[in-house]
């Protein structure tokens, strides 16, 4: 049996928390369609300071609900586009 996660990645409610200190944001997933999936679900964005501009590492920390589900790759593309997006909106700024 194997598990089909389509394109769209849905509706996701999360609380957000924010570490200056390190430079990072955590979005602890609450509600959503994602929770089809996976039992748990954190997105997790940190960013490092390199000569003009920065770093932004990304990585999700999730359970899966079974052995069936794949690795939630379309949510990285999406954290991907969130960056991108940002970094446009920094730049004109």
């Amino acid at each position: 049996m194997s598990c089909e996660i389509g394109d769209e990645v849905g509706v996701f409610k999360e609380k957000v928390e924010y570490n200056d200190e390190n430079k990072s944001i955590t979005l602890n997933g609450v509600e959503g369609d994602v929770f089809k999936y996976f039992k748990s679900f954190k997105p997790f964005y940190q960013f490092t300071q390199k000569d003009e501009g920065s770093i932004a590492t990304l990585s999700i920390a999730y359970e899966k609900l079974n052995d069936n589900v794949p690795a939630p790759d379309k949510y990285v593309g999406l954290m991907v586009n969130i960056i991108k997006d940002l970094d446009a909106h920094f730049i004109k700024a």
